[in-house]
């Protein structure tokens, strides 16, 4: 049995086709990727947020052992007393 062939027409589709699937793929690596790289880099971000939630917790817990109880002015420094 003698092999077949496709015609010219049907071959450029099927290779169009077969270009059109590759790069997909590689746009799809590369959103995959990407979103890795962003993973990390949330994860870096939520690491940091705690530690600046962690120092702010121990300043303000330093400045109620110096000042007492109150609420300060982050634009003046004032300290208004906490009624009792």
């Amino acid at each position: 049995m003698e092999n077949q062939k496709l015609t010219p027409e049907e071959l450029q589709e099927f290779q169009a086709n077969r270009t059109e699937a590759n790069r997909l793929a590689a746009i799809l690596g590369e959103l995959h990727f990407q979103r890795t790289l962003l993973d990390l880099e949330l994860e870096n971000l939520k690491e940091a947020v705690k530690a600046n939630a962690l120092k702010q917790r121990t300043q303000l817990n330093q400045f109620g052992e110096k000042y007492g109880d109150g609420t300060i002015n982050p634009e003046t420094g004032e300290i208004a007393r906490v009624p009792a």
